[in-house]
């Protein structure tokens, strides 16, 4: 490591917008793959293979769900970034993996109770309450699920 690497423990080396790019990368893939399931269950719609209903929630649901992929993208990308000098310890991938998942399933999740009000109900609530309520639980099980095991697993592959 070079003197200019980590002059400061408290802030990170590395590029931000690197980083918030990286996390939009990933949502622009997303978006993708959500756009070709709904063009594949279009297809199947009119082909008569399988009816999918709600048609009608393609217009708001769809742009909810990829802001949602870019909301994910830009808090994940800028708590990679924050918690830079802590990947140094396995104890720092592992808290990057529940940060940055919490955030990411969180985000979407808070879209999910967003498209409730907007008429979409994408997650399909039974109420927005509903959704709030079960917004935390189900971001802090995911952070700890995906999360962690994912952090332990870039701690192993970036390990030297």
């Amino acid at each position: 490591m070079t003197t200019t690497e980590h002059r400061h423990f408290f802030r990170p080396p590395g590029s931000l917008s690197r980083d918030i790019r990286d996390g939009w990368l990933y949502a622009a893939g997303f978006s993708v793959l959500a756009l070709l399931i709904i063009v594949v269950a279009g297809l199947s719609t009119l082909t008569g293979a399988h009816k999918f209903a709600d048609w009608s929630l393609m217009p708001v649901g769809l742009p909810l769900v990829i802001v949602g992929y870019f909301l994910a993208g830009t808090l994940g990308g800028f708590a990679f970034w924050v918690l830079r000098p802590w990947r140094r310890w396995l104890i720092g991938w592992v808290l990057t993996g529940f940060v940055i998942s919490g955030l990411v399933y969180g985000s979407i999740g808070v879209i999910g109770v967003v498209s409730y009000y907007a008429g979409a109900n994408i997650l399909d609530l039974k109420s927005a309450a509903e959704g709030w309520r079960l917004l935390p639980i189900v971001a802090l099980i995911t952070a700890v699920v995906p999360g962690i095991p994912v952090g332990i697993y870039y701690w192993y592959k970036n390990r030297n």
